[in-house]
């Protein structure tokens, strides 16, 4: 009787100890949204903002035409971009395929057809070394 309740006092506290609940919220996120996105060459303006970029936005015409990019930035991990970089703006392009003449906007899924997946840049971001998008063409 004496080991069960000896027992019973050494793990009391480990069952108290194990039921409690606890959360963690980090002091600072890694890596916060800056006040100004695109301002300033590399970031570094402040303790949510990464020191160097450390994603490469790669813009593409269509998926076919995705040996290489139209357009190469870089930019950070989880931070939206803001807006589309006037260099990768396909509005003034001639169309790849004539059947295809309307420039939709970009996406990161290749196979889009619709507006329902294209990428929103106010608010859509990504946690990854490298993001593609791809230009979605429609016809009319």
């Amino acid at each position: 009787m004496k080991k069960k309740i000896l027992l019973m006092a050494f793990l009391l506290p480990l069952f108290v100890s194990c039921t409690s609940v606890s959360s963690y919220t980090p002091r600072v996120p890694y890596p916060g949204i800056p006040d100004d996105p695109g301002g300033g060459e590399g970031g570094g303006g402040g303790p949510d903002i990464p020191e160097e970029y450390n994603m490469t936005v790669n813009f593409y015409l269509n998926y076919s035409n995705s040996d290489e990019p139209y357009y190469t930035m870089e930019w950070y991990s989880l931070v939206p971009l803001g807006s589309c970089p006037d260099e990768a703006k396909l509005d003034s392009v001639t169309p790849p395929d004539p059947l295809y003449p309307n420039f939709l906007g970009y996406s990161e899924y290749p196979s889009s057809i619709d507006d329902s997946h294209l990428w929103n840049f106010e608010t859509d971001s990504k946690q990854s070394n490298i993001l593609s998008l791809y230009g979605i063409w429609v016809s009319d």
